[in-house]
């Protein structure tokens, strides 16, 4: 009696699951790396698991492209944390990350402008600002591009008493704070193995 009860609930279970599904249907899902499909699925081509797979990398992609600022044609976008936990090496991996991007560069005051604008947007919940590593380096007095090129920035956009020549602070950063007279804010020099709260990539 117990045995045909179970056979009857099984039956029952299988055909209301059956009717879920519209006839000729198949629906398909990768779990754990495998293929699982439900319905009517005929073709054994592959195809389908291929379509899965560039639809999860294409939804990937532009989720890690979203660009919070777009300057001559090139995406940028910051990571920021909570606390100051990110080395110079982990900003690159962080970009990296972001479709093979790398910390960033600073070209000219307007791509600063818009740079500083955005960052404070995403400064982290709780914290009254954040300063976060750029791809530039500062050497032999020199502001240089991640190509070695050199470049200048107006006064305006460093942080007071920056940049500093000192052999130790090779790498660039900016602070932002969502206090617009708070002086202590802008381009600043600073060591690479020292954290700060993120990177700003370029994409």
């Amino acid at each position: 009696m117990y045995f045909g009860e179970l056979i009857y609930l099984i039956t029952l279970i299988c055909g209301l699951f059956a009717q879920k599904l519209p006839a000729g249907s198949c629906v398909s899902t990768i779990k754990n790396g495998k293929l699982v499909q439900v319905g009517n699925c005929q073709k054994n081509d592959g195809s389908e698991i291929a379509r899965l797979i560039k639809k999860s990398l294409d939804e990937k992609k532009h989720i890690q492209t979203e660009c919070g600022v777009v300057y001559n044609s090139k995406c940028y976008r910051a990571i920021a944390y909570k606390i100051d936990n990110v080395t110079l090496k982990d900003a690159e991996l962080i970009c990296k990350s972001l479709n093979y991007g790398k910390p960033a560069n600073i070209y000219d005051l307007t791509h600063y402008n818009l740079l500083h604008t955005y960052l404070l947007s995403v400064v982290p919940a709780g914290l009254l600002g954040t300063d976060v590593f750029t791809g530039m380096q500062y050497k032999n007095n020199q502001l240089l591009l991640i190509n070695g090129e050199a470049v200048t920035l107006p006064p305006e956009v460093w942080y007071p008493d920056n940049p500093k020549s000192h052999v130790t602070h090779t790498s660039i950063g900016i602070v932002v704070n969502k206090d617009p007279d708070n002086k202590l804010q802008g381009v600043f020099t600073g060591t690479p193995s020292w954290p700060e709260f993120g990177v700003v990539c370029e994409i």
